[in-house]
């Protein structure tokens, strides 16, 4: 999936690229009609030119290599020239011209192109007895310019046409040679001006996402952070948008609160089984002085199992004030030298005679020693070894092994099973879940030992988690500390 600054990223850079686009398209329409009213401009001093100094048609074809230099157009097929004297003298015209349309029918308009100060010349002469027209004085004015536009060869034309007491001009030239022109100008400039200004977008635009995504990744990082002993950590705000402010304020509130209903469910966990320890140990005692006096046989069977249930429940009272002050990182820790190797050895001694017809593989690296409270350890070590015997299918197999490794020391607890799904294995460290009903079924436990085992690991810095492993096996890493 797409990550939220990439999103960003990739719609500030469409967002740019469209305004680039839009930019870029009415740049280059104002661009073209600039420069077609220079051409306008060009064609309307070419044709006062040519009707000023009619010799230059002597030489059509250099008129026209004259005209094509001078309107800026790739080649003479984009430019025609015409001049039609009034007293009968020889006109004459680009070879092309033939194709074009009339003039009449153009629809001229007077231009304020091509006014200059040539003023109008005289009736000359014919062509032949011609003197070369005079100079304009300043303060002279030439008559207005005239255009027209026209479709030519496929293309359109753009002409402009001069009127003079002895004759008329008209110079043409091919729009599309002007386009073609600016297209290969833009080009040059695109080719270096386009890549560099997609560079800098996309530098921008990953820039602005990131500062964008600045108060969304602390919140991020601070979410993850927060666990059950970080409740009361909170995020400044200052120096923050107001938006950011607000989110920022909403989530330590939400902190807060969640603070406030942890601690209270803590300390009512911690309550609860404190308050419960006293009467469970008077009523054990109570039951078990029953069973002494008792000299009935079915009475002393029933205060039995009372007093088994009775010890049960005050097993379950002390887990949970276990948990309950390891969920408030008050579990007190007396850390000695203890040699696990030794330890795990004799719960193995004592799992063999407790085992059945199951089969017992320890494989138990000597020297394994770590700083630790030893009552805890024991207790940690004594759920997992209970935790492998008692699920293990009947006449099935439990394995331990211990080593060292690079973070310190290492216990695989594993046992075969009946089938566990993978639902059932997420919920493996979840508090008072024993599975599935065929599964627990008379098999003791309470579905504490798994949670417990794994709170007594991490307050040691270790950690006690589920391996991947087929759906008829379960297998629990142990890692402590090696110190």
């Amino acid at each position: 999936m797409m990550s939220f600054r990439t999103r960003l990223f990739v719609v500030a850079a469409l967002i740019v690229a469209a305004v680039l686009a839009t930019v870029g398209g009415l740049g280059w329409s104002r661009l073209l009609d600039a420069q077609l009213g220079d051409l306008d401009d060009r064609l309307c001093n070419e044709a006062h030119r040519v009707a000023t100094q009619p010799d230059a048609g002597r030489d059509i074809a250099r008129l026209q290599e004259d005209l094509a230099l001078k309107l800026r157009v790739g080649s003479t097929d984009q430019v025609l020239v015409r001049f039609d004297p009034e007293d009968g003298a020889p006109a004459f015209q680009s070879t092309g011209w033939s194709d074009a349309p009339q003039l009449e029918g153009l629809g001229w308009v007077a231009s304020a192109h091509g006014v200059g100060r040539r003023p109008p010349p005289p009736r000359p002469p014919p062509l032949s007895r011609r003197p070369p027209p005079e100079r304009a004085r300043d303060g002279d004015e030439r008559p207005p310019c005239e255009l027209a536009s026209f479709a030519n060869k496929g293309g359109q034309w753009r002409a402009a046409r001069f009127v003079v007491p002895f004759g008329r001009s008209v110079v043409a030239a091919d729009v599309g040679g002007t386009r073609s022109a600016l297209q290969g100008a833009v080009g040059q400039v695109l080719g270096v001006v386009v890549p560099l200004a997609l560079l800098l977008t996309a530098v921008g635009a990953w820039l602005l996402s990131g500062l964008m995504m600045r108060p969304v990744n602390r919140l991020r990082l601070a979410m993850k952070d927060v666990n059950q002993r970080a409740l009361d950590q909170r995020l400044p705000s200052a120096g923050e948008d107001r938006e950011f402010k607000e989110l920022i304020g909403e989530y330590n509130q939400m902190l807060a609160r969640l603070e406030a209903s942890f601690g209270q469910a803590s300390r009512f966990s911690a309550d609860a089984a404190h308050e419960l320890k006293t009467p469970l140990t008077i009523l054990q005692g109570r039951i078990e002085q029953a069973i002494h006096r008792s000299d009935h046989r079915a009475i002393q069977v029933d205060l039995t199992e009372m007093l088994d249930e009775v010890g049960r429940l005050a097993q379950i009272t002390r887990k949970l004030l276990l948990l309950s002050q390891a969920d408030a990182g008050r579990l007190a820790l007396q850390l000695t030298r203890v040699d696990v190797s030794e330890l795990l050895g004799d719960m193995m001694n004592d799992a063999h005679m407790l085992i059945g017809g199951k089969t017992l593989d320890v494989r138990i690296a000597p020297g394994l020693a770590t700083q630790a409270d030893a009552v805890l350890l024991r207790q940690l070590l004594n759920n997992l070894v209970a935790n492998a015997v008692r699920y293990c299918r009947p006449a099935g197999r439990v394995w331990v092994r211990g080593r060292t490794v690079a973070a310190g020391i290492e216990i695989v607890f594993a046992n075969e099973t009946a089938p566990i799904s993978a639902a059932d294995r997420d919920r493996f460290f979840e508090r008072f879940f024993r599975g599935d009903a065929a599964h627990g079924r008379g098999t003791e436990g309470n579905g504490l030992g798994l949670s417990l085992a794994r709170e007594i690991a991490r307050a040691h810095g270790g950690d006690v988690v589920l391996d991947r492993s087929p759906i008829d096996e379960v297998r629990m890493r142990l890692t402590l500390p090696r110190r």
